[in-house]
């Protein structure tokens, strides 16, 4: 009777625990609806991370040409692009959206896009090029809690630019996930490279003036997170 008693308590006090609760309930950061987001990078294994860290810097564009430019980062907000999804309700139910980016005067769509890297099947690397960008680029939807850019899986890798006489970078690469005829599942992530997610952090979408190229006609408010450094990832899960 009393190990009855005893067992019967350690569960009530199990039940009262919010640790406990928090394995049993699904616990995720609340999020915000908006038009407009910035980019935030969050480095998924940290003992990959650069010196300096790259973990809660920005999404930037590094200017390689005319209209042209690849994802970078930087760690001062002020630098960040703004980002909207541009499509119809119907095209980002099915993976039709595009992500882009207002560039220039006057402004005109700089859209994320994805290109294959030459001898690759798996990794292609960001670009920020005018134009509507690669459909499929855009934030998760239901039933995903967390919110994050798609396609997965990004990496940020710091490569020799020629653009730039040979110096160094951080830019932002995209590997498919590839599953071997044993079952095997590979990330395909370059040596090298630290695994990333890109997460929508709100902020206001800019007007634009008259004379535009661009157009936010169709750019979608959806959900992202106000602070993404504010947020202790280790409070949340699974």
């Amino acid at each position: 009777m009393i190990a009855s008693a005893l067992t019967l308590g350690l569960v009530g006090l199990a039940a009262a625990s919010p640790v406990a609760d928090r394995r049993v309930v699904p616990h995720y950061p609340g999020t915000s609806l908006s038009k407009g987001f910035r980019l935030v990078i969050n480095v998924t294994d940290h003992c990959k991370d650069f010196h300096p860290p790259i973990q809660n810097t920005y999404i930037s564009s590094i200017h390689t040409g005319a209209g042209l430019a690849l994802v970078g980062n930087s760690a001062d907000a002020e630098y960040a692009r703004i980002f909207y999804q541009n499509g119809t309700a119907q095209e980002k139910r099915f993976g039709g959206i595009t992500t882009i980016s207002d560039s220039g005067t006057p402004p005109f769509p700089s859209g994320f896009k994805l290109v294959k890297d030459p001898g690759s099947e798996t990794v292609s690397t960001a670009h920020l090029d005018g134009g509507l960008g690669s459909k499929g680029v855009g934030i998760t939807a239901f039933p995903e809690p967390y919110a994050f850019l798609t396609p997965e899986t990004y990496a940020a890798c710091n490569e020799s630019q020629p653009y730039y006489r040979g110096k160094y970078l951080i830019i932002i690469k995209q590997a498919q996930v590839t599953v071997d005829e044993n079952g095997g599942i590979h990330r395909n992530i370059p040596e090298g490279c630290a695994p990333v997610r890109l997460l929508p952090e709100c902020t206001q979408l800019n007007s634009l003036p008259k004379g535009s190229y661009s157009s936010h006609e169709f750019a979608i408010e959806d959900r992202c997170y106000k602070d993404v450094k504010s947020i202790k990832w280790s409070e949340y899960g699974p």
